[in-house]
């Protein structure tokens, strides 16, 4: 048996609608359907959930969205700067790539990050 992907992720967040336009305005997911007290936002293909509630107060690691260059990742960075999120790494060049690590509204730390297609083809 073997899974097909990720198909959601689903947050706990103390404002729905503070984090539905930040993952919608500044990071692009676009809105798909809202039930009960959630949100969801469709991301590349793969779904967001946010649902009204208290937001753990230890965060997973992080969550990464990939994209298709170092040079986007800069991009990205300077857009994320500009819309007053706060960048707590980067960007920076690393071992397999490029990357940028923010945090949400909630403190998720969330990171846009660029795969060198080399080390994908090994």
């Amino acid at each position: 048996m073997r899974v097909k992907g990720i198909q959601h992720v689903n947050l706990n967040v103390a404002d729905v609608e503070r984090s539905r336009r930040f993952y919608q305005d500044v990071l692009g997911f676009a809105p798909s359907f809202a039930k009960d007290d959630t949100v969801w936002l469709d991301a590349g293909g793969d779904l967001l959930g946010l649902s009204r509630g208290e937001p753990p107060r230890e965060h997973p690691n992080h969550w990464g969205f990939r994209v298709e260059s170092g040079a986007e990742v800069n991009a990205w960075a300077r857009h994320l700067t500009e819309h007053g999120a706060k960048l707590d790494k980067g960007p920076y060049d690393r071992s397999d790539g490029r990357s940028v690590y923010f945090s949400d509204p909630d403190g998720y730390l969330l990171e846009i990050f660029w795969v060198d297609p080399d080390l994908l083809a090994t």
